[in-house]
């Protein structure tokens, strides 16, 4: 299995000279199996751009699975190349959320949002539905996690013959409950790419959010005996140097983290 960020920052794309390094789009993650061909997108936000214009003119199946239908996670998706180049056949698998239904996703292309209708895409993707039971996607197995956030959100963790790589953005820790059921989902995790938003001092102020601090997710790696932590969700104006201060911090509590970057891809 190998997995690249193509968008790493949370709530919005947030582009200066102190933050570029780490990235400025919002979340987009490419996991592929090169032995089988699989591929499969997380998350459809402005990341999603480049990713499609770095699949070039080899057209195939491409899913795009959402954790949750936040601006940040969606606002790219009208934007993605393979939904109007010749041959391309894009699906999109919907976390069964709030109200959500195949007719509410294909609101995202709709006017006054974007000028081309969902029914007038050259490559209308197929829309199904996705709840918290395990499914297949893209030729990769899923299980699947509800998390705590507004609105609601799903984790993933994707299963591979060289480990599993868990995908928990946007998660708030504080449920109990909740809390015990995502250590045991992740539990043993070969990788596990985390919502990271807040500093422990910010986090004090943002109860209700939906987010985590980076101490949380550390500890948290640390109890789950995952393989290797990934910071994410970086949050807006989040500078290059405050991301790396973070990442050494962290370390001390849980040695194998790494602050996510766009373009960076790492194999299991």
């Amino acid at each position: 299995m190998r997995v690249r960020f193509w968008g790493v920052r949370g709530s919005v794309p947030w582009a200066t000279a102190d933050s570029i390094g780490h990235g400025c789009n919002t979340p987009c993650i490419e996991v592929r199996d090169d032995a089988t061909g699989a591929l499969l997108v997380l998350d459809a936000g402005s990341g999603i751009v480049g990713l499609g214009h770095s699949l070039g003119r080899a057209a195939r199946a491409v899913p795009i699975l959402f954790t949750h239908y936040h601006w940040d996670h969606t606002q790219g998706l009208p934007f993605f190349a393979p939904f109007y180049a010749p041959g391309w056949a894009p699906s999109i698998w919907a976390p069964v959320l709030e109200g959500v239904s195949r007719e509410w996703v294909e609101t995202i292309f709709e006017s006054p949002y974007f000028p081309v209708p969902f029914e007038q895409l050259p490559n209308r993707p197929t829309v199904t539905l996705v709840g918290p039971e395990p499914v297949e996607i893209g030729g990769f197995r899923l299980s699947v996690l509800p998390l705590t956030h507004p609105g609601g959100a799903f984790a993933y963790r994707i299963h591979g013959r060289n480990g599993d790589v868990v995908y928990a953005t946007d998660h708030e820790f504080g449920d109990l409950a909740a809390d015990r059921r995502l250590l045991e989902f992740a539990r043993d995790a070969a990788a596990i790419i985390s919502d990271a938003h807040f500093t422990p001092e910010e986090l004090a102020h943002h109860k209700g959010w939906g987010h985590a601090s980076w101490l949380q997710v550390s500890e948290f790696a640390v109890q789950a005996s995952v393989g290797r932590l990934w910071l994410f969700h970086h949050k807006p104006g989040r500078s290059d140097v405050e991301l790396a201060g973070i990442e050494e911090q962290a370390s001390q509590v849980f040695r194998a983290v790494t602050a996510s970057r766009e373009g960076v891809s790492f194999e299991l």
